[in-house]
């Protein structure tokens, strides 16, 4: 067994995946159902992981459609296509029947061979259909060909907030959702990086995909399954458990941020020796040397009003109340200011609501360094 199979910061599946088994019931259950959802969560929480664990896990035939920067309807229509192609060819193998059957199912594509397989694709001149009409056919054709084998398969679109940047992104929508309601044999699965965008798309009546999912959110895990984890990790590879201290140490640091408790305990795997304490601040301090760069990028963008609050959020490390009067003297803003500034900084994941603490910041890595800018 390889040593990083435990704790890798890409998408996790087999012995780096940690817990969420109330998740997995969840999804697999609303796909047993054909109940069609979308997985809630801020940045680096592991929705990805979560869907291709849970679906490799119970052999359910699914395709992954990654949409982070594809803005053009023909390219939306391109990756849905090719995705397809791969589900086809998890329910039948090549033959003219298969391909006379993908003819029949299939109205505005065509059937290609590639390397001896069977791909669909489509075309954009004069005179063929519009993208997203392809885009229409081809979900379609997909629930007629899965009718014909009773196959039940799944369509996961990822980073599925940046179809709001497609110009015809209503129409977009709408045909998904004209194919979504009225299947019985695929399950759309949905999932993106920026909740008020996904907010947006879901929540708002006047959206096309309003009320057409139900709703998976993800919290952080729980610090009892990350210690189970993090020691079955240490006896497979110091054939021993860590100190106590230590793992304290590790999720106090990451306060359970998936992405982070992954990437420090990367770092202290490579060592020969079971870490110490004083390992994992050394190497919590390299994470920081590592992404200064991206926590400065991130935090560029914000006005003056917003840095003064996610600054002092930072350094208090939570506030109950930040309408009160404490803070408003704290971060020195009139009340409405603060207002403005916490609900931005909430909507774009720089914030959240812990239900013990009140607001803290996303980012615990963000906030060792605004505190060792700052303090």
């Amino acid at each position: 067994m390889k040593l990083e199979c435990f704790f890798i910061t890409k998408v996790a599946t087999e012995h780096s995946f940690c817990d969420r088994q109330q998740e997995r019931r969840v999804l697999i259950n609303n796909i047993n159902k054909n109940q069609h959802t979308v997985i809630v969560a801020p940045r680096r929480y592991g929705k990805t992981s979560l869907v291709h664990h849970t679906l490799t896990s119970a052999q359910q035939p699914f395709a992954h459609i990654d949409l982070f920067c594809v803005v053009y309807e023909e390219d939306i229509c391109r990756k849905v296509a090719k995705s397809v192609s791969e589900l086809i060819r998890t329910m039948a193998s090549f033959s003219e029947k298969t391909i006379h059957l993908i003819e029949q199912c299939f109205k505005s594509t065509y059937v290609a061979l590639k390397a001896g397989q069977i791909e669909i694709r489509v075309e954009f001149e004069k005179n063929s259909p519009d993208p997203v009409s392809q885009l229409e056919d081809i979900l379609e054709g997909l629930e007629k060909f899965a009718q014909k084998h009773n196959q039940s398969v799944v369509l996961f679109f990822d980073e599925f907030q940046d179809v709001l940047k497609a110009d015809e992104t209503n129409k977009i929508q709408a045909a998904i959702r004209t194919a979504a309601q009225l299947s019985k044999y695929v399950t759309y699965l949905f999932s993106g990086s920026s909740r008020r965008m996904l907010s947006q798309i879901f929540d708002d009546k006047k959206q096309p995909l309003y009320m057409l999912c139900n709703k998976i959110i993800l919290n952080r895990i729980d610090k009892n399954h990350f210690l189970q984890h993090i020691q079955t990790a240490a006896q497979t590879r110091w054939k021993g458990l860590l100190n106590q201290e230590v793992i304290t140490k590790i999720l106090m640091l990451t306060e359970s941020h998936p992405f982070y408790v992954n990437m420090l305990c990367d770092k202290l795997w490579e060592l020969p020796q079971k870490p110490t304490v004083v390992n994992v601040e050394s190497s919590w301090n390299e994470v920081l040397l590592e992404n200064k760069g991206k926590i400065i990028a991130d935090l560029e963008p914000l006005n003056t009003n917003r840095t003064k609050v996610i600054t002092t959020v930072g350094l208090l490390g939570s506030v109950n109340e930040p309408n009160s009067k404490v803070f408003l003297d704290t971060v020195k803003l009139p009340l409405s200011s603060v207002q403005h500034a916490v609900k931005y900084l909430m909507n774009h994941d720089y914030l959240f609501e812990d239900p013990e603490e009140g607001l803290k910041l996303v980012d615990p890595l963000m906030k060792k360094f605004i505190r060792e800018r700052y303090q």
